[in-house]
Formats: structure tokens, sequence, C-alpha cells
């Protein structure tokens, strides 16, 4: 069924110059008919069941085909392809739907940012906030100008590239929270940074970039850090450095205050991360047991099997089984939590009828937030292959306020360090792992 993420671009292709020659009328009469169901379920990030859904909708229109398979496209790493189906939408983007419009100059804003073409990544936020801005709420017209303002700090910077000539392995250690790092060769010195398929560009602090002595961006912009409070960043551009046997270049990054790279309740410092778009352009990465991180297509477990990664911008979400149902959950390998959110308690909430309540903690950059949670009971999750049994995972009991309120919840190191391996595919969109096996059983109560 998921591979009807290949299968869907190859025929839009063909349907995007077709539709441009139907009478205006008839498109948008076509238009208003049967998509209702596929707009929810893009709506509410339910991307295994708008898979199914497409493969199973013959009276679609052109337009409307085109724009759902063009934007799972980008949910499933096809960059490209979405660019080539989504572009000829632009000119007609109508006020009449603010919503498709949104998602659509938004997806390819976020092609754009995997593609490294930071200019045309900051015109699309810049034009969706021009044309759309006055229909979107405060936060969501907040969050469109930040982002705008973000990707302009890179203006006219070099893309990424990489070579990386055979697999290869590089070991890594866990720091005092359970994160893993590695040695990163940046010619002069060495330094450790987190491997965080989690964090949207890797970042360093702004210490390190003097060390570095790279040229941090004039402007500024502001993002906010996990407690809400707002960070000021920069941007840089490394020129070069090597991850094991990988030579990188031109690699984005953005540059934080010492201040703001310190958990104090945690007496922690974040040492920095290697972020996604360096980790997704390995191709195949695989994290092991005893510490190392490989890169490469002979370094783990087979990894045939359906589709079960997808992308929310720059987020990898990963398909995993509970109670035998299927949902999506974020993956982080920079966070040590791992934790249900409002969706889950929304489908469980009477297992909680006789818990008292309590506090979960969310540490990052900024500081740590608080959110009123519950535990669960032993609980089975079935991810890639493999099964692991966790017990008193935290279930927050309100909205983060985020779109990642839209998944499951997050799986972080408690899950991931239980497995023998795991392996992020990032052509072939499929997570595997190794590691006990178990079978999924309904939730007990608390």
């Amino acid at each position: 069924m998921r591979s009807l993420c290949f299968i869907a671009v190859v025929v839009s292709w063909v349907l995007v110059v077709l539709a441009w020659s139907l009478p205006p009328q008839f498109k948008d009469a076509v238009s208003q008919s049967g998509t209702t169901d596929l707009n929810q379920l893009l709506r509410d990030r339910h991307y295994l069941e708008l898979n199914a859904a497409l493969s199973s909708k013959s009276n679609l229109s052109v337009s409307d085909r085109t724009f759902f398979e063009g934007v799972m496209a980008n949910r499933c790493n096809r960059v490209a392809d979405s660019i080539k189906m989504l572009e000829p939408l632009v000119p007609t983007l109508s006020t009449t739907d603010k919503e498709r419009g949104v998602i659509t100059l938004s997806t390819l804003a976020d092609d754009y940012e995997k593609s490294f073409r930071y200019s045309d990544a900051a015109n699309a936020y810049s034009e969706l906030e021009r044309r759309f801005g006055l229909l979107m709420d405060e936060n969501e017209r907040r969050r469109v100008s930040r982002e705008a303002a973000r990707w302009s700090l890179l203006r006219g910077s070099p893309p990424q590239s990489i070579e990386v000539k055979q697999p290869f392995s590089v070991p890594t250690r866990k720091d005092r929270v359970g994160l893993p790092e590695v040695s990163v060769d940046f010619g002069k010195f060495h330094e450790s940074l987190i491997l965080d398929t989690g964090a949207n560009l890797s970042a360093i602090s702004f210490s390190l970039a003097q060390r570095l002595g790279l040229k941090i961006s004039n402007s500024s912009a502001t993002s906010n850090g996990i407690a809400g409070r707002r960070m000021t960043i920069r941007t840089a551009v490394i020129p070069e450095f090597r991850l094991g046997e990988a030579k990188l270049r031109n690699v984005a990054v953005i540059v934080i205050d010492d201040k703001d790279m310190i958990v104090p309740t945690l007496h922690y410092r974040i040492p920095g991360s290697i972020g996604f778009p360096v980790l997704s352009a390995l191709g195949r990465i695989t994290f092991f047991a005893d510490g190392r991180f490989g890169v490469g297509s002979n370094l783990a477990a087979s990894s045939s099997g359906e589709e079960n990664l997808f992308l929310q911008r720059l987020t990898p979400v990963v398909a995993a089984e509970i109670a035998g149902a299927e949902r999506l959950f974020t993956i982080d390998t920079g966070s040590a939590g791992t934790f249900f959110t409002l969706q889950y308690y929304i489908e469980h909430k009477n297992d909680f009828a006789s818990q008292t309540i309590g506090n979960f903690e969310l540490a990052g950059a900024g500081g740590v937030r608080t959110y009123p949670s519950y535990l669960t009971g032993k609980v089975n999750i079935k991810m890639g292959g493999a099964c692991v049994s966790v017990n008193e995972i935290p279930v927050i009991a309100q909205t983060q306020g985020q779109s990642d309120d839209k998944f499951y919840g997050n799986i972080g190191q408690l899950f991931l360090g239980r497995l023998k391996s795991y392996t992020f595919d990032f052509e072939k969109m499929r997570f595997s792992a190794e590691g006990d096996t178990c079978t999924p059983t309904a939730l007990p109560q608390p």
C-alpha cells in the first residue's frame, strides 16, 4: 500500500500537464467533490490512511489529485517530484481556499529547504504571508513570518554536498542524559556533537562558531525554545568537516547563544547537534547498541519491507503498532524522552480516570517546559520489525501548541536505547530495527 508514494507521482507528472487545458469552470466544479475526507486526513496527519484513500479515489479532478500527491511526495521525501507537481499549482491558488493555499506554499517552502534552495524557501514563506496572511490566525501568521526571516539569513549560501565513498562506522558515546554523541573532525580540532534526527538544522554554540572562524550572519531571527522563551538565533555555513569517512561541505547551521544551550535544572550543557539535513543526506544510517554509528547499506539487518517512514517538514515520522492499531510517531534520536501526546490521551482517557495527574518535563534549548500528564502501565510498541515493552510512559493531557500534537507521541532514547540496532533509510523511506520480540497487546489499566 505505501509503495503508492512512488506510483502516485509518476501518474501526476502526466496529469499536471493536462490540468491547465481544462476550462476554469470545469476545474472549479470538479474540485468541489470528493476531497472532504482527504482534506481531513491531511489535516490530521494520517498519512497511512491518506495513501490508501488516494489509491481508491478514481473521481478526483486533475488539480485535486496533483495537490494531494504532490504533498504526499513531500512527506515521502521525494522532493523533486513534489516540486514538479506543486509549482504549477501556485498561480491558481485562491484566497477562497486558504487551507490549500497555505499547505501548497508551506510544502513547497519545505521542498526548497530540503533542496538547500534557501532563498526560494524564504521567498515561498514571504509569498505565503503576502497572499494569505490576513486570513491566518495570529499564531499561524507569526510562524510564517519567523520562517521567512530564518531562511532569509541563509540567502545566497551554497547548497550542502556530501561525499561518501564506502560504508563505514564510527564509535559514539552517550552523554550524561543518554543522547548519542559523535566526534566531528573540523580539521584543526575535534568536537563532540549529538546525532539528532529531531533537529531541523544542525546547531552549534556561538563560541564554537567563533572557534571555527565562521562568518556568522549579521542579521538575526527569533526562535521559541522548548519552554516557549524566545531565543535569538543567527546562521553560518561550515565550509567542510568530516564525520567518519563522510566529507560534508557547506553545511548550514543555526548559531545559538551559549547561555541558551544550558539546561539549568539538569546541570547540562547541550553540546550542539548534527541535524536532519546531514543525517538524511547520508542515505542509510544505523545506530547500534554497542555504540557504533554506521553509514551504508551493509551495516545492519535487511531493510526489506514497506515504507513506514514519513517526514513532517524536517522531522522524521515513523509508523508504530500499539494494541493492534498502527499510529504515527515523531522519532527523535536527540531526545531522551518517549511520551504520548494528547491524541493518545483522548483515545485512552478512561484508562486514567482513577489516576492522579502529575507533571512531565521536556527539556531542551531554551529551558524546560512542564505539562500535566498521566503514566501508562505496561505498553508493547512494535516498530520497524522489533517490539519493546515499556512501562510508565508519560501521557501529556493537554495540547503542546504545535503540529506534533497531531501525532501519537514521540519515540526517544527510552525506547531506542533498548534496541540492538535501528536503521533510518531515507532513500527507501524505511525504518527497521532489531530487538526482543513481543506481541502487542491492549493497554492494561495503570
